[in-house]
């Protein structure tokens, strides 16, 4: 991941396996965010439709369509084109149409022919008429270059119901010499897009999708795979080099599998992987295997040579297989297991690499709707306790609404604000209480640099509330602002800071001289990975440092001092009874939280019972919460403020009123 000086993430480099439409709301969401660099990467097996009929009449060239799709909906996504243009290039020609009307229309588009009659003819022009004029031209120029290898050619064309773009793509590959993957740059350059955002995962050779399924029969094309009509069970996918004629067909269908696969397996199709695709995987942050049509779009790009060991080379990168939400015709009767199990298999080139499965997919994302009511078929769970290691599982509410797509949002957001966050610097504020002097404040600030607190990825700024001003030599001097306040009101103009400065963290340290700064520095440092929302310092873990302070304050009373050792047990004992969440040190004066619980509107900084009240906010919350050791000097009761055993019990008091009477907060709502 690129980042500037300060270790703010500049780029998020991001690979999405896609197929046509099942990742559109991935795609959609991921170039909404401006640090992410994308590359969707897809496979152009596609031979249904006029993309079919494109292969066929271009003889040499791979479909088109899936590439087209992409295309139209990441530039509307990014408005970087006229989206009137993206309208002109999805428009089907009529059922029917025949080389004379597409000729007819190449000239409309190029500005030479009449209007023309009839609903459809009205719609282009209307489009025309709102099309940037270079754009017009190089449509134009697009077609005119298919309409001259029509009329060279021998071959046919089956215009009815072809997509426009489709046939402008197939401009595009004779314009760029029959070079597929150049073809796409150049169709994606035509909607402002940078060339690799939509991208081919081969090296653009020529080859076709078969399958045998379940029953043994031969599924000779990729339409033939994704026919709804059929709803096939696929046993096995292959890739041949040139399409199966009817004859063959025919033969195939008549002999034994074994005998199909053996010949199928023979013609193999020889791809290599797209050399910008391997230099995209290897610099990735994040790579997302995308759900859709598995065995049609996604597991042949699996099957590329190289691609697996180009992903598995990357250790660093996130890598999320998403299984679907509802079924299709190409995997009816197939669970969520099932198909991670598939793509798997698939990304092993059918178990010839011996790959660990971590490095090629880090977590597998499955929806549970959490119902089976309705008429929306949801693909089962599947058996989970088979998936090997259950630390690669989430299974969560992923659908937008019932609407059978994913909420990107939900799948992708917790991933993508984690490797931005990662590195980030946090904005943080200290607010340094209880300072008797100056000089304590300042040995507090001396020893947090003599810890290396400014190595830290934070951006502190630091409130100090003494009886007496900080020497102004020291505080210029400083690598972080230091904001002195006046003992009286200090709290509420902290409160005040969070709210109009909006740093991440809010941390409290007893400057009294009984906690050590060095130790806020250990403390600080868990709070870059941004995933906590407190850290908690703790004398008791600490045990020959408590044990003195309770000697030294109760010397003369051993009585006294048991019951202290007691009362601190017994506080920690309420947290666990009542929150499920043993907290060894409930009285610390070194803590940190997320600014948004200090927010909360009956949390007071300056009230005694702030930790009390901090620890039933964060354990109702059920925040993210880490406990750490911390040294501690005690000083005797007549130099420093100290917890009595009456403050003891009203404060296992005002616990258990807290525990029943407040409602749970979420820390995204805090009171401002």
């Amino acid at each position: 991941m690129k980042r500037d000086a300060s270790g703010r993430p500049l780029q998020l480099n991001v690979v999405l396996f896609s197929g046509g439409r099942g990742s559109g709301a991935l795609s959609k969401q991921l170039v909404q965010y401006p640090e992410i660099s994308l590359a969707i990467a897809i496979n152009g097996y596609d031979d249904g439709l006029s993309t079919g009929e494109v292969r066929r009449f271009l003889g040499d060239a791979l479909g088109p369509s899936d590439f087209r799709k992409n295309a139209s909906r990441v530039a509307r996504a990014l408005d970087s084109c006229d989206p009137t243009l993206i309208d002109l290039l999805d428009l089907r020609l009529p059922i029917g149409s025949t080389a004379d009307s597409a000729r007819r229309v190449f000239c409309l588009v190029a500005g030479t022919g009449a209007d023309g009659q009839g609903e459809f003819d009205g719609q282009l022009t209307e489009l025309l008429s709102r099309i940037p004029a270079a754009a017009r031209e190089v449509t134009a120029h697009r077609l005119d270059r298919f309409g001259r290898a029509l009329d060279e050619s021998d071959r046919s064309f089956e215009f009815s119901d072809c997509s426009l773009g489709n046939l402008v793509f197939a401009g595009c590959y004779l314009e760029r010499d029959r070079r597929f993957n150049d073809a796409i740059d150049d169709y994606c350059a035509l909607f402002g897009l940078p060339a690799g955002l939509v991208d081919n995962v081969t090296d653009g050779t020529n080859a076709f999708l078969v399958a045998i399924d379940i029953d043994d029969r031969l599924l000779g094309s990729e339409a033939e795979i994704v026919d709804a009509k059929r709803r096939n069970r696929i046993k096995d996918i292959y890739l041949i080099d040139h399409p199966l004629s009817g004859s063959e067909r025919e033969r195939l269908a008549g002999c034994r599998v074994d005998e199909a696969v053996a010949e199928l397996e023979a013609r193999a199709a020889t791809v290599g992987l797209n050399a910008r695709i391997a230099r995209q995987i290897a610099d990735a942050d994040l790579i997302i295997y995308a759900p859709g049509t598995q065995h049609s779009s996604l597991f042949p790009s699996y099957l590329t040579p190289g691609l697996s060991a180009a992903i598995a080379a990357n250790l660093r990168a996130v890598k999320l297989l998403i299984t679907n939400i509802q079924t299709d015709a190409e995997i009816v009767g197939s669970s969520a297991v099932d198909i991670i199990g598939r793509a798997v298999y698939y990304l092993e080139e059918k178990g010839r690499l011996d790959i660990p499965t971590p490095c090629l997919i880090t977590h597998y994302l499955i929806n549970d709707p959490g119902t089976t009511e309705g008429e929306s078929p949801y693909i089962p769970l599947g058996k989970l306790d088979t998936l090997e290691d259950p630390r690669l599982v989430r299974v969560g509410h992923y659908e937008d609404g019932v609407s059978g797509r994913h909420n990107a949002a939900k799948v992708l957001g917790p991933f993508i604000e984690a490797q931005l966050a990662h590195g980030t610097r946090r904005r943080v504020a200290i607010w340094l209480h209880d300072v008797p002097s100056a000089d304590k404040a300042i040995q507090t600030l001396l020893e947090l640099l003599r810890a290396g607190v400014d190595s830290l990825p934070l951006d502190l700024k630091v409130f100090c509330s003494s009886e007496r001003p900080l020497a102004a030599t020291l505080v210029d001097r400083l690598p972080f602002p230091v904001v002195q306040l006046p003992i009286e009101g200090a709290a509420a103009a902290v409160k005040s800071a969070l709210r109009h400065e909006h740093p991440e963290y809010l941390v409290l340290f007893e400057s009294s001289g009984m906690y050590v700064g060095e130790d806020l520095v250990e403390l600080l440092s868990h709070l870059g990975a941004g995933r906590l929302d407190a850290v908690w310092g703790s004398r008791r873990l600490s045990v020959r440092d408590i044990s003195e302070s309770i000697r030294l304050r109760y010397r003369h009373n051993p009585i006294l001092r048991a019951a202290s050792q007691a009362g601190s047990h017994l506080l920690s004992l309420a947290h666990l009874l009542l929150y499920g969440r043993y907290v060894s040190d409930t009285l610390s004066g070194a803590r940190a939280v997320r600014a948004s619980y200090a927010l909360a509107a009956d949390v007071d900084p300056a009230d005694k019972w702030i930790n009390q009240r901090l620890l039933a906010v964060l354990l109702r919350d059920q925040a993210e919460f880490l406990e750490i050791p911390v040294r501690f000097f005690p000083l005797s009761p007549e130099r420093v403020r100290r917890t009595t055993i009456p403050e003891g019990l009203w404060s296992l008091m005002m616990i258990v009123w807290w525990r029943l009477h407040s409602t749970r907060f979420h820390r995204d709502e805090a009171g401002a």
